[in-house]
C-alpha cells in the first residue's frame, strides 16, 4: 500500500470526478424531463431539447480530474524511479 499510495489516490480521485459528472448529468436528465411534461414550476414552453451537461459546469470535475491525473503519473513515475535506481 505505501508504495502505491499516489496511484491509488489519483484513481480514486478521477473515479470520483466521473461520479460526479455522472451524478450531474443523471440530475440534469431527470429535470429536463419534468420541464418537458411540465411538471416544473417554471417549466417555460416546454421544449424537448436533450439535456447537456458540460464538465465545466460543476467546481468539482475539472480539480478532481486533475488532481487524479497528477497524483497517478507521480506515483507511476515515482515507482518506476525507485525500481530503475540501484540501492548504494
Amino acid at each position: 500500500m505505501k508504495g502505491r499510495f499516489y496511484e491509488i489516490i489519483g484513481i480514486m480521485f478521477v473515479i470520483s470526478s466521473g461520479f460526479l459528472h455522472t451524478l450531474e448529468r443523471c440530475a440534469n436528465f431527470i429535470a429536463s424531463g419534468l420541464s418537458a411534461q411540465g411538471l416544473a414550476v417554471f417549466s417555460g414552453n416546454g421544449g424537448f431539447s436533450k439535456p447537456w451537461v458540460d464538465p465545466k459546469d460543476n467546481v468539482f470535475v475539472i480539480p478532481f480530474l486533475l488532481i487524479g491525473i497528477v497524483a497517478f503519473l507521480y506515483g507511476l513515475i515515482r515507482n518506476f524511479i525507485k525500481r530503475t535506481v540501484p540501492p548504494k
